[in-house]
């Protein structure tokens, strides 16, 4: 008997350990390598990782034009819409309900949408410039506050990226305007008292403050109850923990084609040379892969058949032989293998970059925003939805589903190329 419940006790044991190290090397700091995988390319399809796919035009008006999407949130049954100027309110299957707020410079208007969230399943917060703005769903202004965003009374700290945790806190990005800025991000509360402040560990002198895009960005979002938090220049991706620590979860290798230092310290008009390394923008996932935004530059293997001439404000022309620098990167999160879906050389702009549309025979799909779990979604341009249809792409493929593909061809019939954009849905197994 004493044998029998030592063996017991012995094999307890070492499950239990195994489950530890398990556990243990699912919290582990995983590094991967973007440097040694950039030429490995292979065919993603679509159906491989999606269980669904949909459409959303979104009904097009005089009053609620859209020229493009800057921002999507969800709210009930609504979809809230959003660029610099607009905030527009939507049913779930497009029909336009209302505008909230207006463009202006008055009480309870913005001049520019910087970025918005919900509190409470039911208010809309809003960031206009550096002032915070909360609105019901009707339209009407909760209440107003200068300067929310704006830290220390300075130029040089604010968000411009941000997520609200728990309905009451701000998490968000601090942009490295000086080089020397002493905190990559912060948690505030509605009060704007600081929480929590997370060091910046990346530090470098500039001559003068920078207003940059680059450094402005950040992609946050929520995935698992967590809060994942990638910052454009930094090569690691972090998670919040449930006592708001951020934890290091994922390093992005790029090698010799991560950009120095001294090309992010200079100012504008200095010359950059971008296009000789690689980024990492967004990082989407669901439980069994990340999906990884990459910017190539010159290293992007697929060209355009055509090159297509822009004419830029200052009445310069310039030929354009991409339609995209950019890849995205397949990591199997239980392998830790990484490959990236292969481009396509193409005059078609929605079928050069990212998972292959063996489904309905539609766009190509790239990830543009994280909806939930288990939903991402693409915004579409009206013209490039309607360039695709009529493309060669388009018309000799053959889906696993036909009748979807005829589904597409009839929604092309309703749109015309000055339309709304469309929301495309893929819902991952």
């Amino acid at each position: 008997m004493k044998t029998y419940r030592r063996f017991i006790w012995i094999i307890g044991f070492l499950l239990l350990a195994n489950c530890t190290n398990d556990q243990k090397e699912s919290q582990a700091l995983q590094v991967i390598d973007i440097e040694g995988s950039m030429d490995k390319m292979e065919v993603w399809n679509l159906s491989h990782f999606a269980s669904s796919i949909s459409y959303v035009a979104l009904e097009t008006k005089i009053e609620n034009y859209i020229s493009y999407i800057q921002d999507y949130r969800e709210i009930d049954k609504y979809l809230i819409i959003t660029n610099l100027k607009q905030c527009m309110l939507f049913d779930n299957e497009g029909k336009f309900i209302r505008q909230i707020g207006i463009n202006g410079r008055g009480p309870g208007e913005y001049q520019f949408i910087i970025c918005v969230g919900i509190i409470n399943d039911s208010i809309l917060t809003m960031q206009s410039l550096y002032d915070l703005i909360n609105y019901r769903i009707d339209g009407s202004v909760v209440n107003q506050e200068k300067n929310f965003f704006r830290l220390n009374n300075s130029n040089e700290e604010y968000f411009l990226s941000w997520i609200i945790i728990d309905d009451s806190l701000y998490f968000g990005h601090l942009p490295n305007t000086t080089g020397l800025i002493g905190n990559k991000a912060l948690i505030l509360n509605q009060e704007r008292t600081v929480k929590m402040a997370f060091k910046n560990h990346i530090l470098f002198q500039r001559e003068k403050t920078v207003a940059s895009s680059l450094e402005d960005f950040a992609h946050i979002y929520p995935f698992d109850k967590r809060i994942f938090y990638k910052e454009f220049y930094n090569d690691t991706m972090f998670v919040l923990d449930d006592d708001l620590n951020l934890i290091p979860k994922y390093v992005f290798n790029l090698g010799k084609f991560k950009e120095p230092i001294s090309e992010r310290a200079k100012l504008p008009g200095q010359g950059s040379k971008m296009s000789e390394f690689l980024y990492i923008w967004e990082v989407f996932q669901t439980d069994n892969n990340l999906f990884i935004s990459c910017q190539f530059g010159d290293h992007f293997p697929a060209k355009r058949l055509t090159p297509r001439i822009v004419n830029l404000p200052d009445g310069r022309s310039i030929s354009v032989t991409t339609n995209t620098d950019r890849a995205l990167g397949v990591f199997d999160k239980k392998s830790r293998i990484l490959s990236f879906s292969e481009p396509t050389t193409s005059d078609n702009t929605l079928f050069s970059s990212g998972l292959y549309n063996d489904i309905d025979g539609g766009p190509r799909f790239y990830p543009t925003k994280q909806v939930n779990d288990s939903t991402m979604l693409m915004w579409i341009k009206a013209d490039d939805f309607l360039n695709h249809i009529s493309s060669d792409d388009f018309k000799n493929s053959s889906p696993k589903d036909p009748e979807k593909k005829k589904q597409l061809e009839e929604l092309a019939k309703k749109v015309t190329m000055f339309d709304n954009p469309i929301l495309m849905y893929v819902t991952f197994k």
